[in-house]
């Protein structure tokens, strides 16, 4: 419960006590008491409380006479039917206020304002007149010295693996070296809140106390940073502030409380209550109690510090052994620091056996491998090894671990080739079986016509044979089939054989420039291409005459797609751009104008055989498609009814490293 003005309730109807709780939520902290008994002990811990009795509770009148008897200033609010005879007793025995049942939240927010007010003037008059009947202090009495004691607190400082215990244990210690009966630790918490932790011989109340940062208590021990007692409220001059800290002391049952300060925050607090021989706190035992408090503080924040360093661990441990890939580590000096489950598998050795050990007891091949990368000899790609004991085929990639600039080991993950070529192997298997399918649709309908054609020229050519218009028909017909036939025969050779790679610096203004030309050396091509290249573009790693066939490819698409348009407009552009996280690119356009790409077709277009031409099998796009993933590049199509836009990223060719000075 949130600490604020104790509101208590003598009901045995939960639903009234919800209620009340309800509709004082955010006021005041609402305690249920079913007994007598139990609300006496609450009425002696706590000064000045609002009290509501349910007039229908057993013994209601008789609780009222007690009231009146042994807590005369207990303000009692009587919840019941005026007019009844408890009401008419409960008004007799001289109740504050007395509500319906069914009272309304504004009316009972409104009294409890009211009574919280008279209950902060009575506060303050009982203050004043403390102050004025104070008598004079007299000689304090002998005490035993805490001094000697406090030598044998450190071995309170054990467990750090088991925060609860290790409170439990700093209590008990501190409970036996102040001599004090009650002890009680209050900690940060999640979710950001000040808690009860652990204590000794503390009240319920006070183990279910929470304070947000928020609260007027906490932020008083922040600004203040210093012990509070009951002996020194005298000196606090603000009503208000004294008050706070009187409900403090009241509602954790203490005598004392010490903040507990840590990495510049408060970290909790050490609520301490009166001596076990009765004799009060004076100014050297609070100082006394000052330096424990401090060594508490530094236990608490090693605490809590080795309580997140194990969250931590913990979770890396976990991850670590649930991710489906080996991974070992070893320091500086070779030996092995971690060898995860997916490492145990792959390279058939128990971890057991490995950690602490060097490298070299497992395989000289990975030693030698972590060892260079943890001197800075990093291979830039992976490195593919075939494990001897169990013929796997493993992909290596190493990372040096670095701290503060200097190296602390090396890091290895495996990856498993056989699965994943076993993966790829099935899907080529899907992507050939499907790709067979769509040859065999694509070709069956693009030879059929030449073969239909050439076939019912071919069986009217005996009939005919005199007629020399039809012999030069059919001549003519022939030829002209026979080469769409051979067209066709070229593209699947150009798509199944690619042609090989010669990479080498490209100037992207002079690749734009090129594949201008190309498009525009065919005759039915004989549009303006706009060419747009931004100033100081790197130069791109790749093949120029792929490239340009490339973007030659799309151009050709674009003139086609605006062949129709009132002003057509064709354009390739080439800006800067990154790939990946970093990397510098070239980003090139190829744009028009059309009507644009139907949405139908928008995600197929760079699959084989997908195509909107009447003749023609689909493979220009897939070409392209192709040559990008070879340069290690990106391609993306955007359309719409204003046009459409192809966009390719390429990596840009990496410098030549400076000559070291």
């Amino acid at each position: 419960m949130n600490a604020g003005p104790l509101s208590l309730v003598y009901s045995l109807d939960a639903a009234l006590v919800q209620r009340l709780a309800g509709y004082l939520h955010g006021r005041a902290m609402v305690r249920q008491s079913r007994a007598a008994a139990e609300l006496e002990l609450l009425l002696g811990q706590y000064r000045d409380p609002l009290l509501f009795v349910d007039l229908r509770a057993p013994d209601c009148l008789a609780v009222l006479a007690t009231l009146a008897r042994r807590f005369p200033d207990a303000l009692v609010v009587a919840i019941g039917a005026p007019r009844s005879d408890p009401g008419l007793r409960a008004a007799a025995a001289g109740v504050y206020a007395i509500e319906p049942e069914d009272v309304d939240r504004l009316r009972l927010q409104t009294l409890f304002d009211q009574a919280q007010a008279y209950l902060r003037l009575r506060q303050e008059n009982r203050v004043l007149k403390e102050y004025l009947e104070r008598p004079a202090p007299a000689a304090p009495p002998p005490r035993a010295d805490l001094g000697p004691a406090l030598y044998h607190f450190p071995n309170a400082f054990r467990r750090f693996d088991n925060i609860g215990i290790m409170l439990e244990s700093v209590v008990e210690s501190v409970a036996s070296c102040a001599h004090v009966s009650r002890v009680a630790v209050f900690a940060l918490a999640p979710p950001e809140v000040y808690r009860y932790r652990a204590g000794v011989k503390c009240l319920e109340e006070s183990r279910a106390l929470e304070y947000p940062k928020t609260h007027p208590f906490v932020q008083w021990l922040q600004m203040r940073a210093h012990s509070l007692s009951r002996a020194t409220l005298r000196h606090v001059e603000s009503m208000e502030e004294r008050l706070l800290l009187e409900g403090a002391l009241d509602a954790a049952g203490a005598e004392i409380i010490l903040p507990l300060f840590g990495r510049e925050r408060l970290n909790g607090w050490l609520c301490l209550g009166r001596r076990a021989s009765g004799v009060p706190f004076d100014q050297r035992d609070i100082e006394d109690l000052t330096l424990l408090a401090e060594q508490v503080s530094v236990t608490i924040e090693n605490a809590l510090l080795h309580e997140s360093l194990a969250v931590q661990k913990a979770l890396a441990e976990n991850l670590l052994q649930a991710v489906p890939v080996g991974i070992v580590a070893t320091g500086a000096d070779g030996a092995v620091l971690w060898f995860n489950r997916g490492a145990e598998l792959l390279l058939h050795a128990e971890a057991a056996g490995l950690i602490g050990q060097p490298m070299e007891r497992h395989s000289s091949f990975l030693a030698s491998l972590l060892r260079r990368c943890a001197a800075g000899e990093q291979p830039e790609d992976a490195v593919e090894w075939t494990e001897p004991a169990t013929r796997r085929e493993l992909s290596i990639q190493l990372r040096r671990l670095r701290q503060d600039g200097r190296s602390m080991g090396a890091l290895a993950v495996f990856h498993d080739l056989t699965e994943e070529r076993i993966l790829r192997e099935k899907q080529n298997n899907l992507e050939r079986a499907t790709f067979w399918n769509e040859l065999a649709t694509a070709i069956s309908h693009e030879v059929r016509n030449p073969l239909v054609a050439i076939s019912t020229f071919a069986q009217l050519l005996p009939e005919r044979y005199a007629d020399a218009e039809f012999r030069t028909q059919f001549r003519d017909l022939t030829t002209q089939e026979v080469a769409r036939l051979n067209g066709l025969i070229d593209q699947l050779d150009e798509y199944a054989n690619p042609p090989r790679i010669e990479f080498a610096p490209v100037d992207p203004a002079e690749l734009l420039e090129t594949a201008r030309c190309k498009v525009r050396g065919e005759p039915a091509r004989a549009l303006d291409v706009g060419l747009e290249a931004a100033p100081g573009l790197p130069a791109i790693r790749g093949d120029l005459r792929l490239l340009a066939d490339a973007l030659g490819r799309l151009l050709q698409n674009a003139a086609a797609a605006v062949e129709r348009t009132a002003e057509p407009r064709v354009w390739l552009r080439a800006q800067a751009g990154e790939i990946g996280a970093g990397r510098p690119a070239v980003v090139i356009e190829v744009g028009d104008n059309g009507p644009g790409i139907p949405p139908a077709l928008l995600d197929k277009v760079f699959s084989p055989f997908c195509t909107t031409k009447a003749r023609g099998v689909g493979l220009g796009l897939p070409v392209v498609r192709r040559t990008m993933i070879d340069h290690g590049g990106l391609i993306a199509v955007d359309s719409g009814p204003a046009g459409t836009v192809v966009r390719l990223t390429l990596p840009a060719h990496p410098r030549a490293k400076e000559p070291a000075s």
